[in-house]
């Protein structure tokens, strides 16, 4: 299951972006730009590790989805 879960995220990494997605993600550069303009080095730090660990949520709940995709195909493919 781990080696299947690293070759989806490796096609998901080397893929390009879609145009919306490229749109979303600029739309969140620009809140993000506004909202930490004025931040201290503590501040940015609590910041970064505040992301950090919202971006290990998003990375627990995407490897879910893959093992979840994977036992309904291996279901449906017996």
């Amino acid at each position: 299951m781990k080696h299947i879960i690293e070759i989806v995220m490796n096609i998901i990494e080397s893929e390009k972006l879609s145009a919306e997605t490229q749109l979303q993600l600029n739309k969140i550069c620009e809140l993000e730009d506004k909202f930490t303009k004025g931040f201290s080095k503590e501040k940015w730090r609590e910041y970064i590790n505040l992301d950090n660990e919202k971006g290990q949520l998003h990375s627990l709940e995407i490897d879910h989805i893959i093992e979840i995709t994977y036992k309904v195909c291996k279901e449906l493919f017996k």
